[in-house]
């Protein structure tokens, strides 16, 4: 949630809009009537997964998707069985409520309206380290690994955690919001969309830590880890969006903060230092051991 404090995000994620009933708006041209981006799901994953680089400026469109994505999206390989997924998810210690259970729906849980079919991936841009340098082992890192400042004590659970699952730089997943909850954490859903978008999009916040540039005059957090993402965060990422996909009962689009609020005021620039090649290849080697079990 690059761009702004944590806590100011859920002001924006209170906004009403009155949204308008139909209308092509976006980097990607999201379908406000058909609650869908523009083209097959391969078309919208190659817009939404397109590079975020610093300050949110995208890189070049992308020509293809990577091996794995292309399989499921574009050469419609089946989801894995599941109860082999259960399995993983079990081994892995991670529970994510039930295979069985449903996504959340949009229009605030119409049960009329698509499920959730947008898989979307941000960064939590903190803890903020402001002009001091980050750890020299910050994948291990027990400030940066704090689920703490993401789940306050005591705080309305209306408004509290922001996201559905929060996956920190050792692997740890921690779910935020039941993934049958229909919530909002971009400016498309909150301030253009408005209520048609909530529940349509599972929002994935990957722990990493942000400091300020010093050849941007006054605050910024623009300055975020290389590697952006820790292994066990690809990994993790990979499960989740095997693991979300079955409960779907189809593979899920995945997308990017920055991408899906591209163009509009105050858009954010996270997850920074992405590598889809890294989360592609680590879909690759669980699909492939879900398939040997």
């Amino acid at each position: 949630m690059a761009g702004l404090l944590l806590f100011a995000a859920v002001a924006q994620a209170l906004a009403q809009p009155a949204a308008p009933a139909t209308g092509i708006v976006g980097h990607c041209r999201f379908d406000i009537e058909q609650l869908s981006f523009a083209g097959s799901p391969a078309d919208q994953a190659r817009c939404l997964m397109e590079p975020v680089g610093k300050r949110g400026k995208l890189g070049p469109p992308l020509k293809r998707l990577p091996t794995g994505l292309s399989r499921v999206l574009e050469r419609g390989e089946p989801l894995p069985p599941r109860d082999k997924v259960a399995a993983l998810l079990v081994a892995e210690g991670i529970d994510i409520g039930g295979l069985d259970e449903p996504l959340s729906r949009a229009r605030d849980g119409d049960s009329a309206a698509p499920l959730a079919r947008y898989f979307v991936i941000h960064d939590t841009s903190t803890p903020y380290y402001q002009d001091q340098p980050f750890p020299a082992d910050v994948d291990n890192d027990a400030r940066v690994n704090d689920f703490a400042p993401y789940f306050p004590v005591g705080a309305d659970p209306e408004r509290f955690p922001v996201a559905h699952v929060f996956l920190n730089r050792l692997g740890v997943v921690r779910i935020g919001q039941p993934l049958s909850r229909p919530w909002r954490a971009t400016k498309l859903e909150t301030r253009v969309i408005g209520l048609p978008a909530k529940g349509l999009f599972l929002h994935i916040e990957t722990v990493a830590p942000r400091r300020r540039d010093p050849a941007i005059e006054g605050w910024n957090d623009a300055i975020a880890p290389r590697p952006g993402f820790s292994a066990r965060q690809y990994d993790r990422l990979a499960i989740l969006y095997i693991a979300a996909s079955v409960r779907a009962g189809t593979w899920m689009i995945p997308a990017q903060h920055a991408t899906i609020d591209q163009g509009l005021p105050q858009a954010h620039d996270d997850p920074q230092n992405f590598t889809l090649k890294q989360f592609d290849r680590a879909l690759r080697k669980r699909l492939a051991a879900l398939k040997r079990r």
